[in-house]
C-alpha cells in the first residue's frame, strides 16, 4: 500500500477527520474544532520531499493536538496572531475599526511533523486577504503573514460534505 494512503487509513481509523481523502501527497478532509465551534478543513502534509520517512504516529499527534486545543490555549494563539498584524500595521488605515480577534475566523489547517499551518479570514479588516500563522510543535505562533486573496480564484460553495464529494468525482 501507499504511504499517503496508509496515512488515509490511520485517520480513518482514528476518527480524526470526517470523510479522509488522499490526493496530491497529502491526506485532507475536515474536522471538529471544538475551541473555535466549528468545522475546519484539514491537510495532513508527511511532506515527502523534504523526509524519506514518514512518522504517522508524529503526524496524528499533531492533528489531535491543535483540534484538541483548550479554549484557553485557543485565545492565546489568536491574541498572538492579532499583536503581531496590529504591530505590523501600526497606524495604517483599516477598512472597519474592530478588535481583530473577534473577526478572525479560522478556515483551514496543513498539519506537518512539526508545524501547523493556520489560513484565517478576517473579513471586516483584511476582506481581500487571507491571515496565515504558523505554529511551532508546542502551538506556539512562529510568524504571521498577510497573503492577498487571487481575483481569478473561483470560490464554490457546496451545502454538504457529500456535495463536495460529489463535485469532485464529476470532474475527474
Amino acid at each position: 500500500m501507499d504511504p499517503i494512503d496508509r496515512l488515509r487509513e490511520e485517520i480513518v481509523r482514528t476518527g480524526l477527520l470526517t470523510a479522509p481523502q488522499a490526493d496530491d501527497g497529502f491526506v485532507f478532509g475536515t474536522a471538529r474544532m471544538r475551541a473555535v465551534g466549528t468545522d475546519v478543513n484539514v491537510n495532513v502534509d508527511p511532506e515527502f520531499d523534504d523526509r524519506s520517512d514518514m512518522d504517522t504516529g508524529t503526524l496524528l499527534a499533531a492533528v489531535e493536538r491543535v483540534l484538541t486545543v483548550t479554549d484557553a490555549r485557543w485565545g492565546q494563539i489568536v491574541h498572538s496572531v492579532a499583536e503581531e498584524l496590529e504591530e505590523a500595521v501600526g497606524d495604517q488605515p483599516v477598512v472597519e475599526a474592530t478588535d481583530l480577534r473577534d473577526d478572525l475566523t479560522l478556515t483551514s489547517m496543513a498539519v506537518f511533523h512539526d508545524a501547523v499551518l493556520l489560513s484565517f479570514a478576517a473579513p471586516k479588516q483584511f476582506p481581500d486577504s487571507w491571515i496565515r500563522a504558523q505554529l511551532d510543535e508546542d502551538l506556539d505562533v512562529d510568524g504571521v503573514a498577510v497573503d492577498e486573496k487571487d481575483d481569478d480564484t473561483e470560490v464554490v460553495e457546496f451545502e454538504s460534505l457529500d456535495d463536495l464529494l460529489d463535485h469532485l468525482t464529476d470532474d475527474r
